[in-house]
């Protein structure tokens, strides 16, 4: 497992590096020149399972058309877990309010959860040294700032691990009510908004998962192994197939609770003799044309995963809920 925390420059320009489109990491778009916020994010996201970013209010609710385009095939692909939303003046040279974004690209539930600690901050006051206000006069000087407790961390630790939902401080809204809101992650919004326990038949859920794995499944591919780890597809291989277990054992569940077929996962083997789908000549320098191949075919499997995870999550979701309700 691998986890990522950071704190990058605030909407700092930079310039797109060539064959941008064709990087791993701008599979969702390319964030403009004038702001790398995005860039930041998706760069993570492909290094990274666990993400956790302090940034600007900005990427919350973005009105630039290629930033939102990111932001919303973010969410789509159900990678954000946590919306926070901090206190305004906690640093000590800029008042900007700023937000958590904590990310999981292993994510087991569809929802999102939105939490406001913009009344939850205790003030400090901090001696600063230097220019105070426009005058040229330095000095030693006086200023609030904003904090949270120990407390306060310590049970937000907590409920990002576990999340719920709790008066005045948390929510927990689907991906429905999100893209109902135009795809707006500030917490505020959804505060107001009941939340629905509700779900879509599990007969359609079931059908709409056996689509995608239909898809998958229309081309298999077999792979040696050092091959694989070569063109970096290895590890990516092996999450595919602890999807395949994971489908086995929703399988078994979806027979026994609501007497509905899942269809198997069988798209993707590795091997460890030099055997291959596609023929290669010679296998200690490999065309080109096929390590092409093989990269769309991962970007295109990795999609389609993503779109079954989605479902999956809804479908969880759908369990859990008819067991309290």
């Amino acid at each position: 497992m691998t986890v990522l925390i950071s704190n990058p420059p605030y909407n700092m320009k930079w310039e797109h590096p060539f064959f941008a489109q064709s990087q791993d990491r701008f599979t969702y778009g390319v964030p403009p020149e004038g702001n790398a916020n995005y860039a930041f994010i998706q760069s993570a996201l492909v290094m990274a399972d666990h993400c956790v970013f302090l940034l600007p209010n900005s990427v919350l609710s973005t009105g630039q058309a290629d930033e939102k385009a990111i932001k919303q095939a973010i969410v789509e692909n159900n990678y954000l877990v946590a919306v926070i939303q901090l206190p305004d003046k906690m640093f000590e040279s800029t008042s900007i309010p700023t937000c958590l974004l904590v990310f999981d690209k292993n994510k087991e539930t569809q929802k999102i959860m939105m939490v406001d600690l913009t009344s939850k901050a205790d003030q400090e006051i901090r001696d600063q040294n230097g220019q105070f206000g426009k005058t040229n006069t330095k000095r030693t000087y006086h200023k609030k700032m904003n904090v949270l407790s120990a407390e306060i961390i310590e049970h937000m630790t907590r409920l990002v691990q576990k999340p719920k939902d709790e008066d005045n401080l948390s929510v927990c809204v689907s991906l429905e009510q999100v893209k109902n809101n135009d795809f707006n992650l500030n917490p505020r919004r959804y505060f107001e908004i009941e939340t629905d326990y509700s779900h879509r038949e599990y007969a359609d859920i079931i059908a709409d998962m056996n689509h995608i794995i239909d898809l998958k499944n229309e081309t298999k591919l077999v792979i040696n192994e050092k091959i694989a780890k070569d063109l970096g597809v290895y590890d990516l291989i092996r999450q595919f197939q602890k999807s395949a277990k994971l489908n086995a054992e929703i399988a078994k569940i979806a027979k026994e609770k609501q007497g509905l077929k899942l269809n198997s996962e069988k798209f993707v083997s590795l091997s460890r003799s030099k055997e291959l789908k596609f023929e290669v000549k010679d296998w200690d320098k490999l065309p080109e044309m096929f390590v092409a191949i093989v990269g769309m075919w991962s970007q295109t499997i990795r999609a389609l995963n993503n779109e079954e995870n989605r479902y999956l999550a809804e479908y969880k979701d759908a369990m859990v809920n008819d067991m309290f309700h």
